[in-house]
């Protein structure tokens, strides 16, 4: 009877912090964006990591065919850039930089990659109007230019570049804008990226 007692607290206790766990998770996800920014990669690449691990403890033990590694290259390339690439900041440089590891990737993965070369998914323009209002000393957008194109010319991970007319003097330019927590995401993504790798790609921490 004390047995039983005892499992049952103890089931009881585990529960109990599993569901504060999850509760705590949930909070930070919905109130910290680093955190969100981290469950987003672990949820992208996670699954992707255990399924080529998989293919290649098989291997270990049996001949696998091209067909098998390609059908994971199919099946993973394209999601997987496409979330990272709306992530932006280091997962977007550095599915940028592994565009360029033709040897270590596939064709598949890397006309997904180079996608993020000149694809990079802008931020609304609404952040844009706020960083250039922060920047300015709380002057809006409007208040600087007659014109403001919406549509950027083109992005980055770290900011994008619109066409705006200047309202003084008229003149055509491009402002370029830096995302204003850029550097406070790019630490962030180190680190995610050092502690995802430390767990599931020991082998790839020293070129971090």
């Amino acid at each position: 009877i004390m047995l039983r007692s005892t499992i049952r607290v103890g089931s009881k206790v585990t529960g109990t912090g599993l569901v504060l766990g999850i509760g705590y998770g949930c909070y930070l996800y919905k109130t910290e964006e680093g955190y969100e920014r981290a469950f987003k990669a672990y949820g992208t690449m996670v699954p992707v990591v255990i399924n080529y691990r998989l293919l290649e403890a098989k291997n270990k033990l049996f001949k696998t065919t091209d067909e098998e590694w390609k059908a994971l290259d199919v099946l993973y390339a394209q999601r997987t850039v496409q979330r990272l690439g709306k992530l932006n900041g280091v997962y977007t440089k550095y599915c940028q930089t592994a565009a360029g590891f033709q040897n270590t990737f596939s064709e598949e993965w890397i006309r997904e990659f180079r996608k993020l070369e000149n694809e990079v998914p802008p931020r609304p323009v609404e952040t844009v109007y706020a960083t250039i209002k922060q920047e300015t000393g709380g002057k809006d957008v409007h208040d600087i230019f007659s014109y403001f194109d919406p549509v950027p010319l083109g992005s980055a991970s770290i900011g994008q570049v619109h066409k705006a007319i200047l309202k003084n003097d008229g003149r055509t330019v491009a402002v370029k804008v830096q995302y204003h927590d850029a550097e406070k995401i790019f630490t962030e993504d180190v680190q995610t990226i050092r502690s995802f790798c430390t767990t599931f790609a020991p082998e790839h921490v020293v070129s971090l």
